[in-house]
């Protein structure tokens, strides 16, 4: 029987990764960061986070990942 810890330990599927990268597009394209940049691979460990336990609405992650791109702009 699988707990919910142990579930959130499976590797993500294609159809996960292209979900996520999607949401990490939109806020490139609205940082003007590169994909690459450290404050972009941070919000996208924290969206990989989010997802695995559990958060998959794409509004949702959006909305978590502008909220941590503003706040590391305002540091």
């Amino acid at each position: 029987m699988l707990d919910s810890q142990c579930a959130h330990l499976k590797a993500l599927d294609s159809a996960d990764l292209s979900h996520l990268r999607a949401i990490l597009n939109t806020i490139c394209c609205e940082t003007g960061k590169p994909l690459r940049a450290p404050e972009t691979q941070e919000i996208a460990a924290l969206l990989i986070s989010l997802y695995r336990h559990g958060v998959a609405a794409q509004n949702k992650l959006l909305s978590v990942g502008r909220v941590a791109s503003a706040r590391k702009r305002r540091r």
